[in-house]
């Protein structure tokens, strides 16, 4: 016959599932004294609850000790004490039922649960115990109790909760107990919080020793667990073999983001592991600091601190009999840290900060305070991120004890340090107060231990940068760890031994083959001398003669020339034509100019601004560099080999800033038009930056416009600001971020099916999900048919919102057990008004894949230039990246409008020129000279040329 679930069994179960298996089967362990302290506190709530019942009512019209079944509770008793309701599968007694008006099978009246609390807050644990009270309850009168009273904390306080009306996650958990009862085999074990104070707890500890099981490690969760589940990872020596250390040449490892794989690796090698050079603040006196106090009642008793000053110890406790008296404890603490003018405050944790904050308040002393706030360093954060110890938890116990420190008493905790604090309140015993003392201070000497240990750890390292072992103790650099990447790092390795560095320079490609080989080969020496042959600077056929009338200066017309010699300048050019592409050499010539009034020397205005290298030739270096993903490299070997043009790789770069900033204005009209349109189509992608690190490209479209905005950060409050006016409808996934704007929304279900099918293949067992999946692609199947028939019109496509309704309908009305289910019924129910709004508009897209479609030309650019980007010429690309990507949809030339110089798109879409002009001098647009000449200042040797005479 199996077990029956009792009120010791539900709470437990609500604990830890595999405690609730263990209370099932008839197991009793050895209860902590804290855990025998909260049966002795919740007794006495108990008792003052009932004596307060008692005195309201006579106490013969409170039934007690009865059987709870329909019939007793239509007797309309008041108050209903210790009911037991017993049936196949529960044996619960109720501790108290209150009666109260509300219609329900009973009549005219209905019951709602009591519990007793020993907590002075009413936490979600209790608050989930009323509800499956409620609704054990709710079989017998019909009626499910919308509200639960909790009798809780010393004063015996009777708080009145309201009750989840949602049943499903109640009726989950009575039928996973179910089958908990039905089952062979007991649940996973998995240790979390509650260990600590449960009677079971050296079992299970023991156990999961034995199958180095993963929730050995404080702070990995049950999701993460099931997710490394997945993975096959179930142990903690797999777990630390998934570690990998970064690729050398990339950026530093996220600071303040703890690494499980890596604790694991450190307990599995039994090592300390470092990563980077943790330092902290040096002072010349070192305060560690550490109190005691009781959560639930929110005051602090006992304040422990130990000062280091020039290697002398000082140990301070400071004692609160009651919580009136701890403001004046703090008074003392300020009193005596108030002595030392230079400190560092070391605590480990945050609990010490949020005191000193919480008192500040209260506090006269508030600049002191702020003091204390500015010294103060948190010990455990550096841990956190910098060092992992083989230690399970980074607990100061934990830590400490791995360190070499020890505690006067064995079971020495901060929660065993509350129940000494009890049993000093209640009988005064000096005994009690001594214990705690003791402890404090024995926790302010593990802090100074752990913090020496940290500030020790820079010193042990020697010129190599390697760490040897410090003492008895193991320490390691992550950087020491094998790398698993097999490839070939290129680039100048350092050496120790200075002739080695001389030999490892006379050793490279370039530098052999233009001093070394060429003594030995004929073909090398011709081409050497030929490559020294070459002609840098090229002659124009005609020059054309400027001249200048008038002073640039002070407008004088008095004018003499400099010297009789004139001086030349070149542009270099590209003239395009329908038939192919050829160089243009175009010349000019003019004489220096001194003003005979001002003194002044010039040339001729026309002159000065006759650009290096014309419009066409940058318009075509950047068609190929955005257009076909060339590199700059790659494009200067072009116009050396094709059109024998010198132009430096360099000087392509200020082609995009000059090119970027000229059409500005294009793609801020293309924003513009995205913001007045009637659909916004939005995606983003993670891209690496140089200074920056990891960044985010956003992508903004519609059928027609394209546009990319960089942002160092997926802060998404940008959106707010630029797409404020935008009224039409968005589709986006599921970040999010988009769901703050204030306009219609559809989410792409696109999206929703690569989830749904990933889960389904991770869980293809689970019966409730597949049922659920295929439900919605029936009813998602027969949208998409229509639509691949009449397109996106809504009045073919809403005839399916019946059949959406009545889905969703179905889906909130319906319970799962399996979790992939619930996770997908949450999703499709929390977005059901934003799934399906294409069905209500015309031209509305199902998906986002428009975006999509655009990251990837992106992403293709980010393939070959990730990490090699500056912000500002990535800002640069994305405006020609767009302003591409949006002639391709509009089906015009993007080498075409580079070459017509035309900024207006709509414009240039009427006229559609098919070549551009001939390439020569020609007067610069206001915008292109003032990009050009504000760029000349830092590139001089575009724009300019060595001047010679005739």
């Amino acid at each position: 016959m199996p077990a029956k679930i009792t009120k010791d069994v539900l709470e437990s179960y609500l604990n830890c599932k595999y405690k609730g298996h263990l209370k099932l089967t008839g197991q009793q362990g050895t209860k902590s004294d804290y855990e025998t302290l909260l049966i002795e506190m919740r007794a006495k709530v108990r008792l003052a609850a009932i004596d307060k019942i008692l005195a309201s009512r006579p106490v013969e019209e409170i039934p007690r000790n009865i059987p709870l079944t329909t019939s007793a509770l239509k007797q309309g008793a008041s108050f209903l004490l210790d009911a037991t309701l017993d049936d196949d599968l529960v044996s619960i007694t109720f501790v108290g039922l209150k009666k109260v008006d509300g219609p329900s099978k009973l009549g005219d009246f209905h019951y709602i649960p009591m519990i007793f609390h020993e907590g002075q807050k009413v936490r979600k644990e209790q608050k989930f115990l009323l509800e499956l009270y409620g609704l054990l309850l709710s079989h017998l009168q019909g009626h499910m109790p919308v509200q639960g009273i909790i009798w809780h904390g010393k004063e015996c306080k009777a708080t009145r909760v309201r009750l989840n009306a949602d049943l499903r996650r109640t009726e989950r958990l009575f039928r996973d107990l179910k089958e908990i009862c039905s089952a062979a085999s007991p649940p996973k074990l998995i240790l979390n919080d509650h260990c600590q104070v449960c009677e079971f707890r050296q079992r299970c500890h023991a156990q999961a020793l034995q199958e180095d099981n993963l929730s050995l490690l404080r702070g990995l969760g049950e999701k993460e667990i099931k997710t490394y589940g997945k993975r096959g990872i179930v142990t903690l020596s797999q777990l630390a073999q998934t570690y990998r250390p970064r690729r050398k040449g990339k950026s530093a490892e996220v600071k303040d983001r703890h690494s499980h794989p890596l604790k694991a690796l450190a307990i599995r090698d039994q090592k300390i592991y470092v990563f980077g050079n943790p330092q902290l603040p040096k002072s010349s006196v070192n305060v560690y600091f550490d109190i005691e106090g009781i959560t639930e009642e929110g005051f602090v008793y006992l304040i422990g601190m130990i000062v280091v000053e020039n290697e002398s110890e000082k140990r301070y406790s400071f004692w609160a009999d009651s919580e009136e008296q701890e403001g004046l404890i703090f008074d003392q603490f300020l009193t005596t840290i108030s002595r030392y003018e230079m400190f560092t405050l070391f605590c480990y944790g945050g609990y010490e900060r949020a005191f000193l904050q919480r008192m500040k308040s209260l506090s006269e002393k508030k600049e002191l305070v702020d003091r204390l706030l500015k010294a103060m360093v948190h010990t455990l954060s550096l841990l956190y991120s910098n060092i992992y110890f083989p230690t399970y938890s980074n607990g100061l116990k934990g830590v400490g004890s791995y360190l070499g420190c020890s505690w006067s008493e064995q079971d020495a905790s901060g929660i065993q340090s509350i129940v000494w604090r009890m049993k000093w309140e209640a009988t005064l015993d000096d005994r009690w107060k001594q214990n705690l003392t003791t402890y404090n201070l024995e926790d302010c000497a593990a802090l100074k231990r752990v913090t020496e240990f940290i500030t020790g750890i820079p010193s042990t390292m020697d010129s190599s940068g390697k760490t040897p072992t410090a003492g008895h103790l193991p320490i390691s650099q992550i950087s020491e760890l094998p790398s698993p990447f097999s490839r070939h790092d290129y680039g100048t390795p350092s050496f120790a031994n200075a002739d080695f560095q001389e030999i490892n320079k006379c050793s490279y490609f370039d530098y052999q083959r233009d001093k070394v080989y060429l003594r030995t080969n004929k073909l090398l020496k011709r081409l050497c001398f030929k490559k020294k042959k070459q002609k840098k600077h090229l002659k124009a056929k005609e020059y054309t003669a400027l001249s200048s009338t008038m002073c640039l200066h002070c407008g004088s017309s008095e004018l003499d020339t400099v010297s009789k010699y004139k001086y030349r300048r070149v542009t270099l050019d590209l003239k395009v034509t329908a038939g192919g592409v050829r160089r243009i050499v175009s010349g000019a010539e003019a004489n220096k100019y001194r003003c005979a009034k001002c003194s002044e020397t010039f040339f001729p205005e026309q002159y000065t601004h006759m650009p290096r290298y014309g419009h066409s030739l940058k318009s075509w270096a950047i068609y190929e560099h955005v257009a076909h993903r060339t590199s700059f490299e790659n494009i200067e070997e072009s116009f050396r080999e094709l059109f024998k043009l010198p132009v430096c790789f360099r000087h392509i770069q200020v082609f995009k800033a000059i090119m970027s900033g000229y059409y500005k204005a294009t793609y801020d009209a293309i924003l513009k038009k995205l913001i007045s349109g009637k659909i916004l189509l939005a995606d983003e992608t993670a891209v690496r930056v140089k200074k920056i690190g990891k960044g985010y490209v956003w992508v903004f479209t519609n059928l027609e416009e394209v546009i990319y905005i960089f942002k160092p950060t997926r802060e998404w409050s940008f959106l707010h600001s630029t797409f404020k006016e935008f009224s039409g409808v968005l589709i986006s996934d599921f970040y999010a971020a988009y769901d703050s704007l204030d306009c219609p929304q559809q989410k792409c279900l696109i999206h929703l099916i690569r989830d749904l099918n990933n889960d389904l293949i991770s869980n293809p067992f689970d019966a409730e999900f597949k049922s659920l999946t295929s439900d919605f692609g029936q009813l998602l199947r027969s949208i998409i048919d229509t639509v691949d028939r009449y397109g996106l019109k809504c009045r073919h496509l809403m005839k399916h919102q019946k059949d959406v309704d009545k889905f969703i309908q179905s889906l909130s009305a319906s319970s799962f057990s399996s979790e992939p289910a619930q996770t997908a019924q949450k999703r499709i129910i929390r977005y059901k008004d934003k799934l399906f709004t294409f069905l209500k508009s015309d031209g509305v897209p199902w998906n986002n894949n428009n975006a999509e479609n655009a990251v990837k030309q992106f992403a293709h650019y980010r393939t070959i230039m990730d990490g090699k980007m500056t912000e500002t010429g990535l800002n640069d690309y994305l405006v020609l990246q767009s302003i591409y990507q949006t002639c391709k949809r509009k089906g015009i030339g993007f080498l075409n409008l580079l070459l017509s110089q035309e900024v207006d798109l709509d414009k240039y879409s009427q006229n559609r020129p098919g070549v551009s002009r001939q390439a020569g001098i020609a007067t610069l647009q206001p915008e292109r000279a003032f990009f050009e000449k504000k760029l000349r200042k830092k590139h001089p040797t575009i724009d300019s040329q060595t001047s010679s005479q005739d």
